[in-house]
Formats: C-alpha cells, structure tokens, sequence
C-alpha cells in the first residue's frame, strides 16, 4: 500500500496562508532595494545629432572617380570623431578646460561619445545620402544637448578641412613620386640609349637588316667575282695578242678576244688584205679566173714578204713595235686591264670584309638582345610607372581642386541633437522590474523551502493521508 501523501489543489492555498511572510518579506526587500537604486544611481542622458553627406554640387560624372567607398567613409567618420584635434576642440569651445585638465575633460568627452551609422536602405540608388549618429552621455541634460551638438559641428569643419589637407598632401606625393619616377626614367633613358648606341648594327630589331646585307653582299660577291674572272680573261689575251705581236706571227685568236684585229705589221696586213680579196674573188669566179689566179699570187708573195720581216732580228722588231701605234694600244689595254683587276680584287676584299662584319652582327644579335633585354625591361616598367603616376597625379589634383571648391561630397547636419527629457540609463521600469522578480524568485524559494522542511500536521486531511482514525476536529481559535 502506497503511504506518500497525495497533495490536493486546496492544500496549495493553505501552504500560501501558512508561508505569506516568507513570500512578502523578500518581495517588499528587493523593492526598497530597486527602489533605493533607483534613486541613488546616477542619472545619464543621452543625445544624438543626425548627420549625412550632401550630394555634389557638381556634375555627377566630374566626381564619380573621386566619390568615397561607404566602408572608407565610415572609417573615415569614426578616425575624425575620435582624433585628439576633434575632442580637443570641443573641450576648448565648451570650456571644459577651465574645469578640469584637457586630459581628463578629453577622456570624459571621448568615453561618453558614440557614433552609430542608419542601415542602408535597399530601396535608394547606390551613392545616396548616407545618415549617421553622433550621439553623447552624460549626467547634464543641457551639456548633453551641447556637447553633442558642439560635436557635430566641429566634425563636420573638421573634416572639410581634413579632406582639403589629405587632397593637397595625396597631391604633394604623388607629385613627388612623379618627379623621381622622371628622374629615374631620363637615367634609364640614357643608360639604354649608351647601351644601343655601343651595339649599334647588331641590335636585335637590325637582324633582319644584317641579313638582308648579307646576302645583297653576296650577289655583289659574286657580280664581282665574275667580272675579275673576266678581265683576267680578257688580260690573258692580250698579252698573248702582245706576245704574238712580239713573235711577229699572226694568230686567229686576236679577233675572237674582242681586241681590234690589226696585225702586227705591214707586210703581215697585206697579207691580211689580199686573203680576204681572194676569198671574195673565189666566191663570184673559177680558179681559172685571171683575178683568181693574180690575187693567189700576191697572196703568196705578201706571205713570203711576212716570213722575212718575221726573220729580222728581235732589236729591230721591238723598235718597229714601239712606233707601232696598234702594239702600244695593246700595251695601254694590258696596264688599264692590270689596273681593273687590282680595283676588283681591292672591291672584292672590302665586300669579304663588310660581309664578315655583318655576319659577325647577326651572329651577335641573340647575345646583345639578352645583354639589354633587363635593362629594356626596367625601362619599360618605369615608363609604366610614370604613366599612371601621372594619371593618379591628374587625379588627386582634381580631387584637391573639387575640395577646395566645396564640390564634393560634403558632411553636414540634417537635424541637431535634442534637449533629452529622461534619462539615458537607469532605465527605472527595467531596474524595478528586475528587482520585483528577484524578490518574488528568493520569497517563493524560502517559502517553498520552509514548507519541505515542516514536519507538523496542520489538518484532518493530511491525518487521512496516513490511514489514521480522526476522533474530532477543534477548529481555529482566533485571538480576541
């Protein structure tokens, strides 16, 4: 049989009646203490001045490169508001240096203020105004209004004149970048122009040139290969044609040689003659023929007047000759032809030469190629270098431009900060609240922790709970 006491919904009410001292006690403890608090804490108000960036009053493509990303303008917000010149400045206007040290008035104004920036709004084009808080705490209501305000203020002339400044000294260095990229540029410049100018006819982008001299030189070569081959040819003859003269013969190979076919004297011209008249005799009449028959004669007869001339001593021939004025043409050819030769020869060693030095260029190029390629390549980086320097430069000058002229964007106040009417912290209805539910938490435990602990019986029904017989009952006595 199961003896555990059964509770019933009655005796919940009774074990309140019984145990409302323990309930009300903490409850009425914990509001003399929230209300203590609450008069005791110190009262902090709180302000907030709204601010926003103004549209440029500028043409929107003029300032659309020197617009600021939300991100940087945030950080850029929160570093102005919180720099020493900022908190400085408003610690002087408001006078709270003459109360207490800068150091401590700055630290006081810096702890109570805060900068909260509006959710973007997903509706409004990008590049919209953007909102932001400068809020500030403190125990005065009026000094929280001022200072909050005096706050706003200076950031927004603070911060024109920090862009101005930030504007002229992006400028400034960019400007000075510049100016040692030009001066590095003008080095590089001539350190490659001496480089090219001592490789000169064998730079990589004259190859192609070399090459074409090289075999243009060639052909030329060649031409004169030929031409001294000729004159050789030429020389050759006539100095057998001299030789022969020399000898006091006639030779058939005088008229082939392009040399004028003169012979070597008179007799041997007659004979000469007379063979070409019998010739053409023999053509138009008969052997029979009396012309036939009297130019053969002659012809037999100059050719014996020839063998005795060429029968004469060699004294006497060489004295006939250098009167002679067709062996002193000859001897005039063969010196001119001599000379011909050597200026070939002299032509044909310059064109071995030139085509010697060309090859030794092509055959160089690769090598001076790599031997300026990083000298090329440092040129061509900084010239890179230079030419966005220069652009950044034109850029900042514009953005220096624009923010002298206010025609950017600009910090300004939508709304000044409100005289606060109650207080930022404490928040009473909170602080009571809490106290009110700690109170009723610590009673109900103490309450329900005495009631475990009572082991008395307080009526019939927890006799009946035992299985015990219940004779009678006397009921409550109140007291008179």
């Amino acid at each position: 049989m199961d003896n555990t006491p059964a509770f019933h919904p009655l005796d919940y009410v009774s074990v309140l009646r019984r145990r409302m001292w323990w309930l009300i006690v903490p409850l009425a403890i914990a509001a003399a203490i929230g209300a203590a608090l609450v008069a005791m804490l110190p009262r902090q108000y709180q302000t907030a001045a709204t601010l926003g960036v103004s549209l440029p009053a500028v043409s929107e493509e003029l300032v659309a490169a020197q617009r600021t990303a939300p991100e940087e303008r945030r950080r850029t917000i929160t570093q102005v508001l919180m720099s020493p010149a900022v908190i400085e400045r408003v610690v002087r206007e408001e006078g709270l240096d003459k109360q207490m040290p800068v150091a401590a008035a700055s630290q006081m104004v810096q702890s109570g203020l805060d900068v909260r920036f509006a959710q973007a709004d997903p509706n409004l084009p990008p590049g919209s105004i953007e909102q932001f808080y400068v809020s500030f705490k403190d125990s005065s209501p009026a000094r929280t209004q001022q200072l909050a305000n005096r706050l706003a203020d200076v950031f927004v002339d603070e911060s024109s004149k920090k862009r101005e400044v930030r504007a002229e000294e992006t400028s400034a260095f960019i400007a000075s970048q510049l100016k040692a990229s030009q001066t590095r540029l003008a080095e590089l410049e001539g350190r490659l122009r001496v480089a090219k100018e001592s490789f000169m006819g064998s730079l990589p982008e004259q190859t192609n040139a070399n090459v074409a001299m090289v075999t243009g030189m060639q052909q030329q070569l060649e031409s004169t290969t030929n031409a001294i081959r000729g004159e050789q040819d030429r020389l050759s003859v006539i100095e057998r044609q001299i030789d022969t003269m020399k000898a006091g013969t006639l030779t058939t190979d005088i008229a082939v040689a392009g040399v004028p076919s003169t012979p070597t004297s008179t007799a041997a011209l007659r004979v000469v003659q007379l063979e070409r008249e019998l010739a053409a005799a023999r053509a138009q009449y008969t052997p029979k023929h009396p012309e036939v028959v009297r130019l053969t004669e002659d012809v037999a007869q100059a050719k014996r007047d020839a063998a005795a001339e060429a029968s004469r001593p060699v004294e006497e021939r060489t004295a006939t000759l250098r009167v002679d004025p067709n062996y002193r043409a000859l001897l005039a050819d063969q010196e001119q032809s001599r000379l011909r030769i050597r200026e070939l020869q002299r032509q044909e060693g310059q064109i071995r030469s030139q085509i010697g030095i060309y090859r030794t260029r092509v055959e160089s190029a690769p090598r001076v190629e790599q031997q300026i390629a990083t000298l090329q390549r440092e040129y061509e980086l900084e010239k890179s270098q230079y030419g966005e320097l220069t652009n950044r430069l034109r850029t900042a000058e514009m953005a220096e431009n624009l923010e002298r002229s206010r025609g950017g964007e600009q910090f300004t106040v939508l709304a000044h900060a409100a005289l606060p009417a109650t207080p930022f912290s404490p928040n009473t209805q909170r602080l009571m609240l809490i106290t009110l539910m700690l109170g009723i938490c610590l009673g109900g435990a103490l309450a329900l922790g005495r009631e475990y602990l009572d082991r008395s019986i307080h009526d019939a029904r927890a006799l009946n709970d035992l299985d015990l017989p219940v004779l009678g009952e006397i009921r409550r006595i109140a007291h008179a």
